[in-house]
């Protein structure tokens, strides 16, 4: 009798040892990564509005070359698009609308052309809005943007200029599923490519062949900027800022 009870107490030993069971104080516990629930969040919205404020910076005290008189900036035009939709590119040659816009402030050509782009399905939103007159500060609208059409283009014309202007090109207000939503953009100055004048109050000079669109650099007599913006102040002609609407 005594042999069975033995014989059953080293099997039940041997069993318990195989299956993990040790009470022993030295074993290591198994370690495990903890499992964590993302917080729930509600998928971003398809289409939103923002609220665009264009403020100039554009005075004597800031930009002490050559600073012409009767100095503002012409009706603002522009889109949301995708990759595809943009209406100029740097080391490009403008479009007709660009140079128009550029050049006289006129916006009907160029904004043929967005017509074109939305017709190709690149933009669903077009933005046609008031400039900032001489002596205003700043101008404020809405516009809307959404999934597909994630990018912001908008320009307007430096005045009076030969041919040089301000503009958004083709910023993303969508990234890593999340929209933008404040931003603020310093402008640099562009040149359109299209006319040779040196100075704000240059009379007409058609550059002929065109070439392509760059950032105004100029001599120190003349404007004195360099890359977009005034060589000696380091100031920028002006500032965009977009906040998403709630």
């Amino acid at each position: 009798m005594n042999k069975l009870i033995q014989l059953s107490t080293v099997l039940s030993f041997t069993l318990l040892t195989a299956c993990g069971g040790s009470s022993s104080s030295n074993s290591t516990p198994e370690t495990t990564t903890p499992t964590t629930t993302p917080p729930s969040s509600t998928a971003p919205a398809d289409t939103v509005t923002y609220e665009l404020t264009f403020t100039q910076e554009w005075t004597a005290a800031n930009f002490t070359t050559n600073y012409p008189s009767g100095t503002h900036f012409s009706p603002l035009v522009g889109l949301t698009h995708n990759t595809e939709g943009g209406i100029f590119k740097r080391d490009e040659v403008a479009s007709p609308g660009i140079v128009l816009m550029a050049e006289t402030g006129g916006k009907s050509t160029l904004k043929n052309e967005i017509s074109d782009i939305q017709n190709a399905g690149h933009s669903n939103y077009l933005i046609d809005e008031s400039g900032i007159s001489n002596g205003g500060k700043s101008v404020t609208f809405t516009f809307e943007a959404s999934q597909d059409f994630p990018l912001l283009s908008v320009v307007s014309m430096i005045a009076p200029s030969p041919d040089w202007f301000v503009a958004i090109n083709s910023l993303s207000l969508f990234n890593d599923n999340t929209w933008v939503e404040n931003q603020t953009i310093e402008l640099k100055v562009y040149d359109a490519g299209s006319d040779s004048g040196l100075r704000f109050s240059s009379g007409n000079l058609a550059t002929n062949p065109a070439e392509p669109i760059t950032l105004l650099s100029s001599e120190r007599d003349d404007t004195d900027f360099a890359e977009g913006i005034h060589y000696q102040t380091g100031k920028h002609i002006g500032y965009i800022e977009i906040k998403l609407m709630q």
